[in-house]
């Protein structure tokens, strides 16, 4: 049995980073491919550590040094409960792979629990890339006891524990009430974004507290910080006992609860597992089928209706593409509500909102598109692409309005929001409506374009497709450069003015997007009869 563990784990984890691939292929575009994607991982990876050692120096510098781990602790545990709730349904209730592995001679109890921990080690990865940094700080500049790098080390190692047995059961409960509705995908899509954009409320709930902060308040921050973060998350309470006073029996506690959980949640799962895959991948089918009367239409609008059924059915899809659309919404509807005014009192940034508001927008629009990942999604059927008598054109111009479809919605509601909350002048508002626009067409272009430089179409999860191949990734960083430099000039200096930098962003952007899009439609992929 656990050498069968064993086995399964690694060959989970090696098919999941590509490594298998990297090592046995002969193709050499293919080793370059992953060589760059290696290097695209590592620079996020140095770029979050960075983050993390920066905020908590901060906080150690200015005197809130001891909630540094119970924070860091909460956050992480935030963050893998929102990435574990977006792919536990698709990575341990996925029939495809276990019918193949079923065959074998391995049981099912070790394909189960061999999912858990490829599950598990993915999360520890995060979880030791946000806490080292800010434990290794603390250790420095706080020159705590061993018990504390004992505690900090064995806590890290159980923190995914207890978020991954919360996302599987939400996961379960959510594909388990879609399934039993006609439109079962979409309300699976419809409950998961309910439940993620929940959680990033949760999550920044605090933020407004130090708005609320009298003198006395202030002189005891780390005290009311520190009963936010319990009220957030009660482990966190355990874990900072533990680190902080070297208290063994709240370790215990923790570790107890964590375990406990996980374990009666997988063993649940492994008794269970042939019904809850059954249950949740069922399907009806009708007998009322009528044949009406045919229409034709344009490649571009037969292939497009293609995309949106393709899009729509897979929630791993949507969720992990659209999420950066709601969010811009999200924002402008609490712009509204709370007031500009308001926000920049609490961010310390006079005039912020009414400067770079358009590139905000812009910015939480274009870190997230469907081309990133469209053409890695044709999985194995991208041979039927390549055939069909359609030009190359048509085939990328259905893919960039399929994001343009899935963006209009959101774009709306943000632009009239943000107008309803600014009231800006005449060039105001042209830029509120114009930046957001060209910065997701511009999204949607370099998604093509990188997506066609760095496919993913051999894969048996839509995970690898969406979440783990360097094209969303690469696509997210492209995007970073498009907004960064204007945003990052309007808040260092207060003598340029928003008029000038929008019109050139603009341009610069809309310049941009023009050649990428000239350059995609002139590769030859396809065959045309």
């Amino acid at each position: 049995m656990l050498t069968q563990i064993r086995l399964l784990t690694k060959l989970q984890t090696l098919n999941l980073f590509g490594i298998n691939e990297f090592r046995h292929t002969k193709d050499a575009k293919k080793k370059h491919r992953y060589v760059a994607m290696a290097a695209v991982w590592v620079l996020l990876t140095v770029m979050l550590v960075a983050y993390i050692a920066l905020l908590s120096n901060g906080l150690i510098k200015i005197g809130l040094g001891e909630i540094v781990p119970e924070y860091l602790f909460t956050v992480t545990s935030l963050l893998i409960l929102f990435f574990s709730i977006l792919k536990a349904g698709s990575v341990i209730f996925q029939m495809r792979t276990y019918e193949s592995l079923i065959s074998l001679p391995v049981s099912k109890t070790a394909i189960v629990t061999s999912r858990f921990i490829g599950m598990y080690v993915t999360n520890l990865l995060l979880s030791l890339f946000v806490m080292l940094p800010g434990i290794v700080l603390y250790g420095i500049w706080m020159q705590p006891d061993i018990g504390f790098y004992v505690f900090s080390v064995l806590g890290t190692a159980f923190l995914p524990l207890l978020p991954i047995t919360v996302a599987t059961i939400l996961g379960a409960f959510i594909t388990a009430i879609s399934s039993r509705m006609r439109r079962k995908n979409l309300v699976n899509i419809v409950l998961t974004l309910l439940l993620v954009i929940a959680i990033m409320i949760l999550s920044t709930g605090s933020g407004s507290l130090m708005e609320d902060l009298d003198g006395e308040s202030l002189r005891n921050l780390s005290a009311v910080l520190s009963n936010q973060i319990h009220r957030l998350y009660p482990p966190a309470v355990w874990f900072s006992n533990s680190v902080i006073q070297g208290s063994l029996p709240s370790f215990l506690l923790f570790f107890g609860v964590s375990t406990a959980l996980f374990l009666v949640m997988v063993f649940a799962v492994q008794r269970n597992f042939t019904a809850i895959c059954t249950a949740l991948n069922a399907t009806t089918a009708k007998n009322n089928y009528k044949l009406r009367e045919l229409q034709s239409s344009s490649p571009v609008a037969a292939l497009l209706r293609r995309e949106l059924k393709r899009y729509f059915a897979s929630s791993i899809y949507v969720t992990n593409t659209i999420i950066g659309y709601i969010l811009m919404a999200v924002a402008s509807v609490a712009l509204f509500f709370m007031g500009p005014s308001q926000l920049e009192t609490s961010l310390g940034y006079p005039g912020l909102i009414s400067r770079a508001f358009p590139l905000f927008l812009a910015a939480i629009g274009a870190m997230t598109t469907p081309t990133s990942c469209t053409i890695s999604m044709e999985g194995r059927q991208w041979w039927i692409a390549k055939t069909i008598p359609v030009r190359s054109k048509d085939i990328f111009d259905s893919k960039i309005l399929l994001a343009l479809a899935v963006a209009l919605p959101e774009y709306l509601i943000a632009v009239v929001f943000g107008l309803l909350a600014i009231k800006p002048s005449f060039m105001g508002a042209l830029w509120i409506v114009a930046i957001p626009a060209v910065y997701i067409v511009f999204a949607a272009v370099a998604g093509i374009a990188v997506n066609l430089a760095m496919p993913v179409f051999n894969w048996d999860n839509e995970i690898r497709a969406v979440k783990q191949s360097a094209s969303v990734v690469v696509t997210m960083l492209v995007s970073l450069t498009g907004f960064l430099p204007p945003i990052v000039l309007l808040l260092t200096n207060d003598n340029v003015s928003a008029d000038l930098v929008m019109p050139v962003a603009f341009l610069v952007i809309a310049s941009v997007t023009a050649i990428l899009y000239s350059r995609n439609n002139k590769k030859k992929i396809l065959y045309i009869g």
